[in-house]
């Protein structure tokens, strides 16, 4: 298998820090992003409008054909655009992501965006999010990170950027569908949750965005040698 190395693949269940983290580096080395939870929130958001069923499989397949989609980072918080609009403040909800997680536990689903996400790798390079990143999309990928961090922490850490968002939520309900959220994760038929071969496992618990950084940038020396 060729090996690429402007690929950085960052995998992790919700709330590990993987988005900060792929909007840093893509950032730094001025590589391509792409977020593909985001792509499933995509999902959540169109099929709502649209009132298909979580179980409609065709509908939904239907939707993730010709997606246009944008990553945009400004001010270090994601934009998600889709056909020129910016839809990022409905596609961070709660809700939205309950119904992501349920639409990506979806086999068909997950295999007919395999392509969409394969598209975003173009030159120079891309830094790539998610769940299953290096274990199935980016296997290729030299570059690879898996971040783990307590149910706490990570509802401790959503509970405040949705806070910071205006928006309101329990931090009880929170951990809660983080919990529902990890068991459909890891018990999907279809790429589950799992530490990618060869992957970087850092625990982010205690660590600042700027100490996980610094990891990543130790395993990945090569990369930043140019970079300022």
């Amino acid at each position: 298998m060729l090996i690429l190395e402007n690929i950085i693949t960052i995998d992790g269940p919700s709330g590990v820090g993987k988005g900060t983290l792929a909007m840093s580096l893509a950032k730094k080395l001025h590589w391509n992003y792409l977020n593909s939870g985001s792509l499933y929130r995509i999902l959540a958001y169109l099929s709502g409008q649209q009132k298909i069923e979580d179980s409609n499989t065709e509908a939904l397949v239907n939707l993730t054909k010709n997606l246009s989609v944008e990553f945009e980072i400004n001010n270090n918080e994601l934009v998600v655009i889709l056909d020129d609009k910016n839809i990022s403040n409905m596609t961070q909800t709660e809700d939205c992501a309950k119904k992501a997680s349920i639409i990506a536990s979806n086999n068909t689903v997950r295999k007919s965006l395999i392509k969409t996400q394969r598209m975003f790798y173009k030159e120079p390079g891309l830094v790539a999010e998610g769940r299953d990143m290096g274990s199935v999309i980016f296997q290729q990928a030299k570059f690879k990170f898996f971040l783990q961090a307590s149910a706490k922490i990570r509802a401790e850490r959503r509970h405040k950027q949705l806070k910071q968002k205006g928006i309101n939520v329990s931090l009880s309900r929170l951990i809660s569908e983080l919990d529902r959220r990890d068991k459909r994760d890891l018990s999907r038929k279809s790429s589950p949750l799992i530490i990618p071969t060869g992957a970087v496992v850092i625990n982010t618990d205690d660590l600042t965005i700027a100490e996980v950084m610094g990891q990543v940038m130790k395993h990945s020396k090569k990369l930043f040698k140019t970079k300022k």
